[in-house]
């Protein structure tokens, strides 16, 4: 894809495409599949108040990529981005850092409260090491490790971004 995708909200016919993306880069086993429909079918019903799901499309309107975000419960305005993913053959075309820039962008304008920061989850493992420097390129910063969350020898890394600058005083 040389030119950058349009980006637009999910809608119900880009949930096998959502499902596929998941799969193939192996974000979630086949058993796993439960929860990830349960996300896309509480923000496409309107039960998951103020989550957002996202997809970069081609002029065809064929799903490249996908993102989704969600308020982070029990914060001040932080915001988690639970979910990023595109499709295999299409990484390193620049379909992920718009989806990231859209999803900042989007975040940015929600109006007041203004959110104030963007985490994002990921393993610490070498088969994700290219995830975690693609979040090192977007301005994401290494926050926290949660050793062996994932389970022997497979950390949590959490990075962090800021998406406004803090009040005076604060």
């Amino acid at each position: 894809m040389t030119v950058l995708p349009t980006i637009r909200p999910a809608a119900s016919r880009d949930a096998s495409a959502l499902r596929a993306l998941a799969l193939d880069n192996g974000l979630f086993a086949p058993e796993e599949m439960g929860d990830f429909d349960e996300m896309l079918a509480g923000f496409l019903d309107g039960s998951l108040d103020g989550h957002s799901w996202v997809v970069a499309v081609d002029d065809r309107d064929t799903v490249a990529g996908g993102a989704y975000v969600a308020p982070e419960p029990f914060s001040d305005r932080v915001w988690n981005l639970y979910f990023l993913a595109v499709r295999l053959g299409l990484q390193r075309d620049g379909v992920g850092g718009a989806l990231v820039d859209f999803v900042e962008t989007a975040l940015r304008r929600r109006g007041e409260p203004v959110a104030r920061v963007l985490i994002v989850e990921t393993s610490s493992t070498g088969a994700y090491a290219q995830a975690r420097a693609f979040y090192e390129k977007q301005g994401f910063d290494e926050e926290a490790r949660i050793r062996e969350f994932y389970g022997p020898g497979d950390d949590k890394v959490v990075y962090w971004k800021a998406l406004s600058t803090p009040a005076s005083g604060s």
